[in-house]
């Protein structure tokens, strides 16, 4: 395998880079995944120490992943370590055996796939405790089947003891399993086919796109059980593919098309910044926040918030001329006096919020739909309360936290003015591959709500890659050293050119919704667009490097669009977003790399060109003005570097 092949639109590369580099990009020092290439025939697939990713035949995805994840009590994902990891190539074939361990050797596994020529790949797993049973709320196999090509496609589902059905897979985002008790699946894409066996547990698939995650998932071992299980002896787990079809027919090349400019038919959804307690800066991190700007301000808020952080909310606003929407946390034991205290003290502090949505903070978790749901005031049950506190104000319907928990327990169009939800990207997967293929399930989540929204207006919250809370387990990992963790609150690649990719990419999937609004970041702190230190490492910036992130010259080129009227680019290629707008008579374009290679497209007409990459990076960093004073360029070809952005100005 060569360093730096290309397969599928996928960069594939050794774990090397420049540290200075992977801070600028991802802002931690922890290299990316080292995904190996593999092909034996017309199979291919990348293989990690932590997976089996995009398993195709002749080119077409059938399997996006299989992996071995282990779960801890709160839902996160123990780090594993590789003692061993060695593959062997023969005639028509490819075998491999990785050997790991989790949590300090408690828990020990033992990797085994073999792949040939005839389209066959078997994964299995053995999974020993050592020193005891190991507790753990999810371990083995997992199979991801990708969304695109299969939504409301049909599928046939083998049961224990060998009957079958045939069903489809959902296409809106069904809040519970849509397939149980599974012993074997088959699908086609196209003219590929394959067939899925599972061995040594029982499977279930859930719909990952409640999550954000771009996949199917069949897991084990069902959610029917308890959470938290042991593991008491040694567990094998079998998986086997077997992948057929003719290769597709082949197209003559041809150059590709130029990237053209439409009208989209609707305004550029309103920017808003996240703000509690604690992320609101000091003065001169204000100063830089002022200087981004702001459609409104979206405070989350309890009853015990200090009257001097709604104060300094209120003069924040003032500077940015946004108006205030709240986000009320209620106290289980006595909802209704917590909201009156929060209207007491809003009123006192001269904030009249334009929107309001309230929860009772039991509603920050997450319940299956056949669950017990907590006592007290249900969400629909608060709006009347809400509407008596804040007369004034719209009052929303839904959840603070992702669309899962939105889809569990659904709004009532008829008691709200608008539909909410968040949403954070690292809940099952955290390496980049997977964070930036949540861009590709996006759109389906926002069609999904907007099916459950009775045309109510749509407005979402704070949308980002690290974990505001935990709705599925006890708390969110503090990440103190800034790795790539799942239900981390503060990501690094946040503060990276990764984060501004991804950002523009979130802003790209809303093209063929009605999201009016979204929150991208917050002044400081975990999800900050200005430096402040923090009880973790922030690579870059602890020394004085930096005092804004990149992602803060997109949120402000996209709070200038706001209102705007929408452009999309036609004929982009694979791997790259765009997100724009037409602003007192400019056309106005961010165009994103979501990938480390290299990427390049034609524009149909020349525009002055601003690029923010890796070689940008250290100035826009330093200079909250970059925009206005990095050199611009008039140009028709771009080549965009891995994860960069280039800010396009074009007339009309």
């Amino acid at each position: 395998m060569d360093s730096g092949m290309e397969t599928g639109g996928i960069a594939v590369s050794g774990s090397g880079g420049d540290p200075t580099d992977l801070v600028a990009i991802f802002g931690t020092m922890e290299p990316p995944v080292p995904w190996r290439a593999m092909q034996v025939g017309a199979l291919s697939f990348l293989l990690s120490e932590q997976s089996i990713r995009s398993i195709k035949w002749h080119g077409v995805e059938l399997v996006r992943a299989i992996s071995w994840p282990v779960r801890d009590e709160n839902w996160a994902t123990y780090p594993s370590v590789t003692l061993n990891d060695a593959t062997a190539r023969s005639d028509g074939r490819i075998t491999g055996r990785i050997e790991q361990e989790v949590s300090g050797g408690r828990l020990g596994l033992v990797v085994e796939f073999s792949a040939n020529d005839a389209g066959l790949l078997t994964v299995s797993v053995t999974m020993t405790p050592v020193g005891g049973p190991f507790a753990t709320n999810r371990a083995g196999l997992t199979v991801l089947h990708p969304i695109l090509g299969l939504s409301g496609g049909s599928v046939r589902v083998t049961h224990p003891g060998g009957a079958e059905e045939i069903t489809r897979f959902p296409e809106q985002i069904m809040p519970s399993q849509p397939m149980k008790e599974i012993t074997g699946l088959a699908y086609a894409i196209g003219a590929a086919h394959v067939d899925v066996s599972f061995e040594g547990e029982v499977f279930e698939m859930e719909d990952q796109r409640n999550w954000s995650d771009a996949s199917y998932k069949t897991y084990c071992v069902p959610l029917k059980e308890p959470f938290t299980y042991e593991i008491g002896a040694p567990v094998t787990q079998r998986v086997r593919l077997s992948l057929r079809g003719d290769a597709p027919v082949g197209r003559r090349a041809e150059q590709a098309p130029a990237v053209g400019v439409e009208p989209l038919g609707r305004v550029a959804p309103a920017i808003g910044l996240a703000l509690e307690e604690g992320w609101e800066g000091d003065a001169a991190a204000r100063d830089l926040i002022a200087g981004c700007g702001a459609s409104h301000l979206l405070l989350r808020l309890r009853a015990s918030v200090a009257p001097a952080f709604l104060d300094e909310a209120g003069v924040l606003a003032g500077r940015l001329g946004a108006g205030i929407d709240v986000e009320l946390l209620l106290e289980d034991s006595e909802p209704l006096a917590a909201m009156d205290r929060l209207a007491e003290k809003l009123a006192a502090a001269g904030i009249a919020p334009e929107r309001v949505i309230a929860l009772n903070e039991a509603y920050l978790k997450s319940y299956q739909p056949s669950a017990t749901w907590p006592e007290g005031p249900q969400p629909h049950e608060l709006v009347a309360a809400a509407r008596r506190a804040f007369p004034e104000a719209l009052i929303g319907g839904g959840m603070l936290t992702n669309f899962t928990e939105f889809n569990r327990c659904r709004p009532d169009p008829a008691v709200c003015d608008y539909v909410y939800h968040g949403n954070s990207a690292t809940v099952h997967a955290s390496d980049d591959l997977s964070v930036m293929e949540t861009l590709e399930a996006l759109p389906q989540v926002f069609s999904s709500a907007e099916a459950l929204s009775g045309g109510l207006a749509y407005r979402l919250g704070l949308v980002s890659i690290g974990m505001r809370t935990n709705p599925y387990g006890a708390s969110v990992s503090e990440n103190t050293v800034q790795l790539r963790e799942t239900m981390a609150r503060a990501d690094p690649r946040h503060r990276g050119l990764f984060g501004a990719a991804w950002a523009v990419g979130v802003l790209a999937s809303t093209a063929g919704s009605r999201v009016e609004a979204l929150c991208l970041g917050a002044p400081t702190g975990p999800f900050g667009l200005a430096y402040m230190r923090q009880r973790y490492l922030q690579p870059g910036f602890d020394r004085g490097e930096g005092v804004v992130v990149p992602l803060y010259h997109v949120v402000r080129l996209a709070r200038e669009m706001a209102g705007h009227p929408r452009v999309a680019l036609s004929g982009l290629p694979e791997g790259v977003a765009a997100y724009g707008a037409t602003v007192n008579g400019a056309t106005r374009i961010m165009v994103a790399n979501l990938g480390q290679s290299p990427r390049r497209l034609a524009l149909s007409r020349a525009a002055e060109v601003t690029v923010l990459d890796g070689a940008s990076a250290s100035a826009a960093m330093k200079d909250p003005q970059w925009l206005d004073t990095a050199p611009r360029k008039q140009q028709s070809d771009l080549r965009l570097n891995g994860y960069a952005v280039a800010m396009l100005e074009m007339e009309g």
